[in-house]
């Protein structure tokens, strides 16, 4: 009731939209998708930032610091960063696990990747394997889909498509294809 998500024993439009995904971040992304942080981006600017959602830094090292291919990327990322950080108060103040914040290191890549950059060319800042890269663009589909399945806005819907169907290419959509879902960073090339 706190976030909007339930009334009493019934579900609101928010609570809803978090009915249709499935995923970690799950009360996040309906929140951002409720409150418009995913309307009005162009495809790879979708990617780019819901990717925040589905990855993690997990090196021993701290992540690098940001940078984003747009300005509307960036706003809508630190936007999403407020809202978690509230969301994280709130869990902490009820006494429940606080979810893990976006992570938006892998947003310049992703948004390169949907820009149909080549896999040498995304992956030439190490900050990622080529597997883990891959891995984590399936994550990120199966996101998109699910965020295409609940959008309230149609446009939001089919650029989460749309978003989804320019990061299935190339080793990606190969992957799948013979049914690897683990790809090692020897078939990469």
């Amino acid at each position: 009731e706190r976030w909007a998500v339930a009334e009493g024993w019934a579900l609101t439009d928010t609570g809803r939209v978090l009915s249709g995904v499935f995923h970690e971040a799950d009360l996040l992304v309906a929140l951002a998708l409720c409150d418009g942080l995913l309307d009005g981006l162009e495809p790879p600017e979708m990617a780019g930032v819901v990717s925040c959602f589905t990855y993690e830094h997990r090196a021993k090292e701290p992540p690098p610091r940001p940078w984003f291919p747009s300005k509307v990327m960036r706003d809508r990322v630190v936007r999403i960063e407020d809202l978690a950080r509230r969301l994280n108060r709130d869990e902490a103040h009820a006494g429940l696990p606080v979810s893990r914040p976006p992570d938006p290191t892998l947003a310049p890549l992703v948004h390169a990747w949907a820009s149909g950059g080549g896999l040498a060319s995304v992956l030439s800042e190490e900050l990622v394997s080529g597997g883990d890269f891959v891995r984590n663009i399936k994550n990120l589909v199966d996101l998109l889909h699910q965020i295409e399945a609940v959008a309230p806005e149609r446009r939001t819907a089919s650029v989460a498509s749309q978003a989804a169907n320019m990061l299935r290419r190339g080793v990606v959509a190969s992957s799948a294809e013979i049914g690897q879902g683990d790809i090692g960073s020897g078939g990469d090339q």
